[in-house]
């Protein structure tokens, strides 16, 4: 039991994350792996953050797909969530657990108590990468609310599919996306994901399909305008802002080994003390 978990104030977080898939304006969250960057983030006025599953196993020392420990995923949670004042969900990828529907139910706990009003939850096995039989999946998002109703905060759960990485064509696809939204949402879940749509003629059918609130994941290829003119409720960003961050290090890297000028090195902002002023 976490000492300092407070049930009313979180609850009164989750409520907001709640209302913020409910406004016209789409909702832009971006995904953090650490304190700082979570901190940047709230820092530029985003009304709430995720987190990053890949950013933080890689800033662990671990590869995505369910590699690092359960208890260490916690730990990083908590010190992201206790590090703002916005209110934070947690990408615990398919719940680390398989079928082990008890360890999962503490898991689930464990990531409340760490201070997560929101998660996302895959269907799709890490090292096969097939998709999760789909009352399998419903029991999880269930088990998900009862924890959520017995901690006394309205977990947030999205629902993610991961049918859009298939081999089937594109049509079959859209058409198993819409199918498990469906059973989803009468599982309870709070919101759908469906990340690797590539082209927004099939945002556009999944959007009409889908009654629970959308959300995408940013592509190249996905313009935001006509993401917000469809009316997608939320666009979250995945590894991009870790990649981004790594290609300017990697950058610096290179301009230190193997150069004389070492510009890239000196920034303006944010300064020392501006990133020492966010922390106690």
């Amino acid at each position: 039991m976490n000492e300092n978990f407070d049930s009313i104030t979180q609850n009164n977080k989750a409520a907001l994350f709640h209302s913020l898939h409910q406004k016209n304006e789409m909702l832009v969250l971006p995904n953090a792996w650490d304190s700082a960057s979570a901190k940047i983030f709230e820092a530029s006025g985003f009304p709430a953050i995720a987190t990053t599953s890949s950013g933080i196993s890689w800033s662990c020392g671990y590869k995505d797909g369910e590699h690092i420990p359960p208890a260490l995923m916690i730990e990083v949670i908590q010190r992201i969530t206790h590090s703002v004042n916005i209110p934070v969900t947690a990408d615990i990828e398919s719940g680390y657990y398989g079928n082990d529907m008890q360890k999962f139910s503490d898991f689930i706990g464990n990531v409340i108590e760490a201070g997560a009003v929101g998660i996302n939850l895959e269907d799709s096995d890490a090292n096969t990468h097939q998709l999760y039989d789909v009352h399998q999946q419903v029991l999880k998002i269930k088990t998900a609310k009862e924890i959520s109703q017995q901690k006394k905060v309205n977990l947030f759960v999205n629902a993610r599919t991961d049918a859009m990485a298939g081999n089937e064509d594109l049509n079959t696809k859209i058409k198993i996306c819409i199918s498990r939204a469906k059973e989803y949402e009468a599982a309870g879940a709070d919101g759908i994901f469906i990340p690797f749509v590539k082209d927004i003629e099939s945002v556009a059918q999944l959007k009409a399909a889908i009654s629970l609130p959308l959300n995408i994941l940013m592509a190249d290829s996905l313009d935001v305008a006509e993401l917000r003119k469809l009316k997608v409720n939320r666009v979250s960003v995945g590894s991009k802002p870790i990649l981004t961050t790594m290609s300017l290090l990697k950058k610096i890297s290179n301009d230190l080994r193997s150069g004389n000028d070492w510009t890239s090195l000196f920034v303006k902002e944010p300064n020392y003390d501006e990133m020492n002023k966010y922390f106690v």
